[in-house]
């Protein structure tokens, strides 16, 4: 076998060995979302925190939860403190409780 032969068979076994490994499950997983993924997604899509970063958004979740651990009104606060409109409001809350406290969510 010549040298120009090897050059072009090496790379057709190595994508055939690559085409082996990935049929066997050889793949790195695909990652799967999180609450905290979907909390995000899910008030993004309604207009809420859309140039704000995750932490802070994750951190007004948990903010909200103290606040209905310590029977304060969330509500009002954000609908007076936080630019939401009533429904952004309503939905961070639901958001909140679905996914950071589901302890407070109606039985």
């Amino acid at each position: 076998m010549n040298a120009a032969a090897a050059a072009v068979r090496m790379p057709i076994a190595i994508g055939i060995l690559a085409t082996i490994a990935l049929s066997l499950g050889g793949a790195t997983p695909v990652a799967h979302a999180t609450g905290t993924d979907d909390f995000l997604t899910q008030v993004r899509a309604n207009g809420i925190g859309v140039n704000a970063p995750d932490g802070a958004l994750i951190e007004d979740a948990k903010e909200v939860c103290a606040m209905l651990d310590y029977q304060e009104a969330a509500y009002q606060y954000l609908t007076q403190h936080s630019g939401l409109d009533r429904n952004q409001s309503a939905l961070f809350i639901s958001a909140s409780v679905t996914y950071f406290c589901p302890q407070f969510a109606p039985r």
